[in-house]
C-alpha cells in the first residue's frame, strides 16, 4: 500500500539532476536557431483544365476498354472501314467521275449526274430520259453548240441507256435521228446559226463569226467520225435478238463503209492525212487508219459469212492496203489476220462455180493465189516479235498453216497436207488452242480414211 510518505522524493535528487544536466554538450546558437524554425505545412498546386481533361481521358480510356472489351474494337473497325470507303469514294469522284463533267456547265453537269444515276445505279428509263432531256435543254439555253462533242455525246448516251434497258427499237430511233442531224450538219444543211437559239449579231463583228466557223470546221471531222460509229452500232442493234433485221444491219454497215471511203477520197484530193484530223498530229478528229480498216473488215466479215466472197475480198484488200501504207516496215498482227482472211476467201471462192472461159484454169489460179496469201501471212508473222506479237497473231498462224494443208489436200497432195496438218496441230498444242487441235485431228483422220 502506497502512502504519501513513500511518494516523496529524496532531497538530494534536484542537485544530482542539475549536475548531470550541466555535463551535457551545448548546442550552438546558430544551430539552435536553425532547428527551432516553425514547421510549415506543404502547399498543394491546383490542376489546370488541360491536365484535368487529360486525366479524365486516361481514366475514361481504362474504363471503356474494361467495360466494352468486344463492342469497342468492333466500333473502331467500323469507323476505320467507313473512313476507307468514304476516302475511296472521294478518290473515285475526283479522279474518274469529276473529269467526265468538267467540260459541262454546272447546271448541265448536275442534270447529267441524275441521269447517270438512273442509268448506272438504279436503272429507270423514264427518269433517266427526263434528266437527259433537261441536260440538253439547259445546255442549249446556255449556248452549247448543238454539234459539240458534249451535246452529241449526251444523245448517244441516251441510246446506250435505252439499249441497256432492253429498249432496242427506241435506241435505234434515237441513233437514226442523231445520225440524220449529223449528216445535215456535215453536208451544210444545218448551218447558219452557230448555236441553236443564239444568233450572231452583226455588231459582234467578223471575228466572232470566224471563230464559230473555225469551230464548226473542226467539229465536222469529229461528228463524221461519230456518224460512222453510229452506223456500226445500228448494224449491231439490227442484228440483235431484239430486232433480227439482217437487211437493215447490212445496209448500216454499207453506209459506214461508204462514209469512210467518201471521206478518204475527199481528204486525198485536198492533200489532208488519210487518218486523223485536219492536221497530221490531230488524232482526235477523223477516224485513224485502224478504225477505217475495222469498218471495212466488219462488212467483209458479213459478206464472208454469206459466202459472198467476190464482195468480201475487195474490202479486205482495201483494208490491207491502208494498214500496209500506215505501218510500213513494222507490220502488226492485223495484217496477218487480213492476209489469212484473204487466203480463206480465195479458197472459198475457188469451190464455187466460176463464170469464165476456162473455169478449171480460173479455179487453179484461185488456189495458187490462196496458197501465196496464206504463205505471206506466215512470212509477215515471222517478222513480228513480242510485245507486238500477241495471241491473235499466233492463232492466225495456226489458221494459215491449216489452210495451206487444206489447199494441199484439195489438190491431191496428201503427204504435204499431212505435214501441214501436223504442224497446225503442234502449234495449237503449244498455244493451248483446243479448236485448232480438234480441227487438225479431224483433218488427219480424214486423210487416213482416204
Amino acid at each position: 500500500m502506497f502512502t504519501p510518505t513513500t511518494l516523496r522524493l529524496p532531497r538530494t535528487l534536484p542537485s544530482t539532476l542539475t549536475r548531470r544536466l550541466s555535463t551535457l554538450p551545448r548546442t550552438p546558437r546558430r544551430s539552435l536557431k536553425h532547428h527551432l524554425q516553425p514547421l510549415q505545412t506543404p502547399q498543394r498546386r491546383s490542376l489546370s483544365t488541360l491536365q484535368k481533361w487529360t486525366l479524365g481521358l486516361k481514366q475514361a480510356r481504362r474504363d471503356i476498354w474494361r467495360k466494352n472489351p468486344i463492342l469497342l474494337p468492333l466500333a473502331l473497325f467500323s469507323a476505320a472501314t467507313a473512313t476507307a470507303i468514304f476516302t475511296y469514294i472521294a478518290y473515285v469522284e475526283y479522279t474518274r467521275v469529276g473529269p467526265q463533267y468538267h467540260k459541262f456547265p454546272p447546271p448541265v453537269a448536275e442534270a447529267l449526274r441524275t441521269a447517270v444515276y438512273y442509268t448506272e445505279v438504279d436503272l429507270s428509263p423514264p427518269k433517266a430520259l427526263q434528266a437527259y432531256k433537261e441536260a440538253l435543254r439547259i445546255g442549249i439555253e446556255m449556248g452549247m453548240h448543238p454539234f459539240s462533242d458534249e451535246v452529241v455525246g449526251i444523245k448517244i448516251q441516251v441510246a446506250m441507256m435505252l439499249e441497256r434497258a432492253g429498249l432496242a427499237k427506241a435506241a435505234v430511233e434515237v441513233l437514226e435521228r442523231t445520225k440524220g442531224e449529223i449528216m445535215g450538219f456535215v453536208e451544210g444543211k444545218d448551218r447558219g446559226e452557230g448555236v441553236i437559239g443564239v444568233k450572231i449579231e452583226k455588231e459582234e463583228g467578223k471575228e466572232k463569226r470566224k471563230e464559230v466557223e473555225e469551230f464548226e470546221k473542226q467539229q465536222r471531222d469529229k461528228v463524221l467520225k461519230k456518224a460512222v460509229g453510229i452506223e456500226m452500232k445500228l448494224a449491231e442493234l439490227y442484228s440483235s435478238d431484239y430486232i433480227q433485221d439482217e437487211k437493215k444491219a447490212e445496209a448500216a454497215q454499207v453506209a459506214a463503209v461508204e462514209l469512210c471511203l467518201k471521206e478518204l477520197h475527199r481528204r486525198q484530193s485536198l492533200g489532208l492525212p488519210v487518218g486523223g484530223g485536219l492536221e497530221a498530229d490531230n488524232t482526235e478528229g477523223w477516224l485513224n487508219v485502224t478504225e477505217i480498216a475495222t469498218a471495212l473488215t466488219d462488212l467483209a466479215g458479213r459478206y464472208t459469212a454469206q459466202e459472198n466472197y467476190e464482195l468480201s475480198i475487195p474490202l479486205q484488200m482495201r483494208a490491207l492496203d491502208l494498214l500496209h501504207t500506215e505501218e510500213g516496215d513494222a507490220p502488226t498482227c492485223k495484217q496477218v489476220v487480213l492476209l489469212n482472211s484473204v487466203a480463206g476467201c480465195m479458197a472459198g471462192q475457188a469451190q464455187k462455180p466460176i463464170r469464165a472461159e476456162d473455169p478449171k484454169k480460173a479455179k487453179e489460179q484461185l488456189f495458187d493465189a490462196a496458197e501465196k496469201w496464206a504463205q505471206k501471212a506466215l512470212d509477215v508473222a515471222a517478222r513480228i516479235q513480242p510485245p507486238i506479237r500477241d495471241e491473235e497473231c499466233d492463232t492466225s498462224c495456226v489458221a494459215a498453216t491449216f489452210n495451206l494443208g487444206w489447199l494441199a489436200e484439195f489438190q491431191g497432195k496428201a503427204k504435204e497436207a499431212e505435214r501441214l496438218y501436223g504442224e497446225a496441230k503442234s502449234l495449237s498444242q503449244g498455244l493451248g488452242f483446243e479448236q485448232g487441235v480438234s480441227m487438225a485431228d479431224a483433218a488427219l483422220k480424214r486423210l487416213t480414211k482416204n
